[in-house]
């Protein structure tokens, strides 16, 4: 009896001892002094600290906080998350923020700052306080920023609106409510739109954290009309829950979960929805053969990145491409060995594989489960991610959005290293090409659901341009039809989908 009694002492005692510690710094700024006031920061911040204290945080919260306020609360969240290593940690801002230089200001709510060069005394700098938590070394850290409103002051040399985008830290996930130079919505409501979302999607039973900002953007961009655009700066490659992992299943259960598969942690879910595909008549650089059209595709699941060449080689057994990098897209590879490659996975995965290959007649069984290449209109669709501009990120294309001729140094780059679209996918602008399924012909006319392209042809349809090409050559809508099944080249990579 003695025995057991210590037993279950111990027991609890390790549980307790090695359980998933959280904790939240929670700021809403909204009655400012010197600049103009906002409706929705306060209720914002408390709603977040309830909904994170219901998921199991140890929240602190900070309204209408001054510098040294803020600045103290981060060094508390701080050691909290160097203590508690096995930890979890929670930053979310809203209020006023601004951009000087690339580096982005949170304002205390007496922010008093008669010029751009004061910021750096009077503010609190987003960058600095991404280090800090970063110093911790604990296990994931999220940033989120509610914080893209129009500069409230009239001294900016740049004339920026909003906040830029900065790399999150590696260990981090550091979400923007809007893209960079952008202004967010404070909201109509009780919160603003961006924490609207995010708070309704929290209390979703099971989601992981990509899940969760995946689905909060894809939502604030339908609720907003598509004029609101979150960004994710994700470096953590993990599975992590905030609030309850998905429930274990038994018996029937367990058996058909086991016959499905989990999804990997490297996979994002594309809810299906309907997208104008193709490009408008004055797009700059637009071809003959983007004809719009209204195009409909079922949910899927799709790889954040391109296929690797470490992922390739350990499926496969070899490494056909020409730089060489473990993290570095595989290249110089055809269609057919791209349909190979899902085939392999597929099995080696315990999934029914997706084609039946005999010779050069491939066919693709629908209903398979396992993995393949996405259709062109699926990969349109998840290149665009709500938006219906020229690229997922606007009208033009930047350093910070894609690998292409002006600043590619004529060779790939590791993947993941530019910022990911809406919907958590990387690389879709440039880098290197990506087969589709699809034989390449005329769009029909009409609307169409799950179209999979022409009967027959020459050409397979790549998407996404590469390190190789120009700017225009990268847009959503653009179609290369120039390469055979079989062709090969140092530009010419694939990315996976599953069902």
């Amino acid at each position: 009896m003695k025995k057991t009694l210590v037993f279950l002492l111990l027991l609890t005692v390790c549980t307790a001892l090695f359980a998933q510690q959280k904790f939240a710094l929670v700021i809403g700024n909204g009655n400012y002094t010197s600049i103009s006031k906002l409706r929705n920061p306060v209720n914002d911040a408390n709603d977040m600290a309830t909904a994170l204290q219901s998921l199991g945080f140890t929240v602190d919260k900070v309204l209408d906080g001054n510098l040294e306020q803020m600045e103290n609360a981060i060094s508390r969240l701080k050691n909290r998350l160097s203590i508690e290593k096995n930890s979890y940690g929670f930053f979310f801002y809203a209020g006023h923020g601004v951009q000087s230089g690339g580096i982005n200001y949170l304002l205390p709510v007496n922010a008093n700052i008669p010029s751009e060069n004061a910021l750096r005394e009077r503010a609190v700098s987003v960058q600095f306080m991404m280090s800090e938590l970063n110093d911790a070394k604990n296990d994931l850290n999220i940033i989120v920023l509610d914080a893209c409103r129009d500069n409230p002051f009239g001294w900016s040399r740049s004339g920026s609106r909003g906040l830029a985008m900065v790399s999150a830290p590696v260990g981090s996930i550091v979400v923007y409510a809007t893209s960079a130079n952008s202004t967010a919505a404070d909201g109509t409501g009780r919160n603003g739109l961006f924490t609207t979302e995010l708070l309704k999607n929290l209390r979703t039973p099971g989601i992981n954290v990509q899940e969760l900002f995946n689905k909060t953007g894809q939502d604030v961009l339908t609720s907003s009309g598509g004029t609101q655009h979150p960004e994710i700066s994700l470096r953590f490659f993990g599975s992590a829950y905030l609030g309850s992992r998905p429930q274990q299943t038994t018996g029937t259960q367990q058996t058909q979960t086991t016959q499905q598969r989990p999804v990997p942690d490297n996979m994002v879910r594309i809810n299906g929805g309907t997208f104008t595909m193709g490009s408008p008549a004055n797009e700059p650089g637009r071809y003959d053969d983007e004809i719009q059209r209204q195009v409909t595709v079922n949910s899927f699941y799709m790889g954040k990145y391109q296929v690797t060449q470490k992922e390739y080689q350990e499926v496969m057994g070899t490494n056909p491409s020409h730089f060489k990098g473990d993290n570095l897209p595989v290249e110089t590879v055809s269609w057919f060995n791209a349909v190979e490659y899902c085939n392999k996975l597929s099995q080696r995965e315990g999934l029914t594989p997706a084609y039946t290959v005999n010779g050069e007649n491939v066919t693709w069984n629908i209903n398979a489960n396992g993995y393949r290449l996405p259709t062109e209109a699926e990969w349109e669709y998840a290149c665009r991610a709500g938006t219906t501009t020229a690229y997922n990120t606007g009208a033009n294309i930047s350093d910070s959005t894609g690998w292409y001729r002006d600043n590619s140094n004529s060779r790939t780059h590791p993947v993941g290293h530019k910022r990911a679209n809406a919907w958590g996918l990387f690389d879709m602008h440039g880098n290197v090409w990506e087969w589709c399924w699809d034989w390449y012909g005329t769009y029909p006319s009409g609307a169409q659901n799950n179209p999979t392209g022409a009967v027959s042809g020459s050409y397979r349809v790549l998407r996404g341009g590469s390190w190789y090409d120009s700017a225009t050559n990268t847009r959503s809508a653009y179609r290369l039809n120039y390469y055979f099944p079989y062709s090969r080249g140092d530009f010419l990579g694939f990315r996976l989908v599953r069902p």
